[in-house]
């Protein structure tokens, strides 16, 4: 059986490959904005369908 360092150093060079072999490169700031803007479309798509009375309690939520 393989040591826990063993096996830590294995998935590592097996994360490593799958990145390298993922394709290019994105840049890090567009690639954050992409999913901030995915996020902030659902958050208001799921605002959108609350009804009126549940917002109140949402927004008192969202203080906490």
């Amino acid at each position: 059986m393989a040591s826990f360092g063993e096996m830590s150093v294995r998935e590592l060079a097996r994360l490593w490959d799958e990145g390298m072999t993922s394709g290019r490169s994105v840049d890090a700031n567009q690639a954050f904005a992409r999913i901030k803007s995915k996020l902030d479309a659902k958050i208001a798509e799921t605002r959108a369908a609350m009804t009126p009375r549940l917002q109140p309690e949402a927004e008192a939520m969202k203080r906490k």
